[in-house]
């Protein structure tokens, strides 16, 4: 069992040259040199503290981005939260429109295909990651989505989409898998 000290050099030695690399990253994802800052900040908070789960000899680089994206969708989420509408009774009649606007959580419960579309939700998001989405073969795309935006559980999934549970895992490990192999990126870890 190593100290905190000797892990804390460690991560030093490993991680801190890796840094301009995770900025990259984080710029690709965020658009924006301060968001792109925090969020490497972030990450390397987050990877100091789990970095005893970190299995020496495999790809730190994978392992830090794999962090920094989750923190990215963590990230959107919370905004997601902050962000509440309003409405005013009689208003919508005036304005054309005949029901009350979805409320901010409409992501979990709405169709996955509908959220790939949700301007709201594609606003936080670089174009090429739009695009990626947009690429995706829809079935992964919806377990994708449901999975990381949604925070559904498989069997959530499973019983929103009419699949068996083993299929939700194949298409959503098929998913991560696309978006790795379109941008070189660690996609996030579900349960």
């Amino acid at each position: 069992m190593k100290t905190h000290n000797e892990l804390r050099q460690r991560f030093e030695a490993e991680a801190l040259p890796l840094m301009q690399e995770m900025f990259a990253q984080a710029y690709h994802l965020t658009r924006n040199s301060a968001d792109a800052e925090d969020l490497v900040q972030e990450t390397y908070i987050r990877g100091l503290r789990k970095f005893d789960q970190y299995e020496q000899g495999t790809n730190l680089k994978a392992w830090l981005g794999r962090i920094l994206f989750n923190q990215f969708i963590n990230e959107y989420r919370r905004k997601k939260r902050r962000v509440k509408s309003v409405f005013v009774e009689g208003v919508e009649n005036m304005a054309g429109v005949m029901d009350a606007p979805e409320n901010d959580d409409r992501l979990p419960v709405m169709n996955a295909t509908v959220m790939a579309q949700d301007e709201r939700f594609l606003e936080n998001l670089d174009q090429d990651l739009k695009a990626g989405l947009q690429e995706m073969d829809e079935r992964y795309r919806d377990v994708l989505l449901l999975n990381t935006v949604g925070e559904l559980s498989y069997k959530d999934i499973a019983s929103r989409l009419k699949l068996p549970i083993g299929t939700v895992m194949s298409r959503l490990h098929r998913a991560k898998a696309f978006l790795r192999s379109k941008f070189g990126a660690a996609t996030p870890q579900t349960a």
